[in-house]
């Protein structure tokens, strides 16, 4: 019964391991799932990105922003696709790709770090509208490519939205 254990541990051990090296590799190979061992997690980027707008909304009285994954998850993958191409632009399928919403906003944009980004959007009246909006809940995705990094910043009212893509 140990040696089962042993070889059944090893066996996990390898399995994160070729994980692990195809996300190195090939970084589109492996789903955020399978990268995050089954639970979705925020890069350190988005959550740079929640952090700064949760503290301008908080220099406003305002209440922050709740970390939805649903819409993160939604974001990522917007922002993903921005960065292979080296372009910008808003989802228009946003609407259907998140599919439960009350009322939904986007903010999309290319820069040179979370710091930069958060200040250009702050500096733009439509874009601080959405951070500073009656809104509750937030998901942010960023991709950094050529040095850039790309984010789409969606922000929602109801909790746990759902999307069409079934994760997180």
């Amino acid at each position: 019964m140990a040696s089962a254990t042993r070889s059944r541990a090893r066996s996990s051990i390898c399995l994160t391991s070729i994980a692990a090296l195809l996300v190195t590799l090939f970084p589109g190979a492996v789903s955020d799932a399978d990268a995050a061992g089954g639970r979705y997690r925020f890069k350190g980027s988005e959550q740079c990105l929640m952090r700064k707008i949760n503290r301008v909304r908080a220099r406003y009285g305002l209440r922050r922003l709740n970390r939805d994954k649903q819409l993160g998850y939604v974001a990522r993958r917007h922002a993903r696709s921005m960065a292979s191409s080296r372009g910008v632009w808003h989802d228009e399928g946003v609407g259907w790709k998140v599919t439960r919403w009350r009322r939904i906003a986007q903010n999309t944009g290319r820069g040179a770090s979370c710091k930069s980004l958060a200040r250009a959007f702050m500096s733009s009246s439509s874009h601080r509208s959405n951070v500073l909006g009656r809104f509750r809940f937030i998901g942010v995705g960023t991709q950094w490519a050529g040095g850039r990094l790309y984010v789409q910043e969606l922000f929602e009212s109801r909790r746990d939205p759902g999307n069409v893509y079934h994760y997180p």
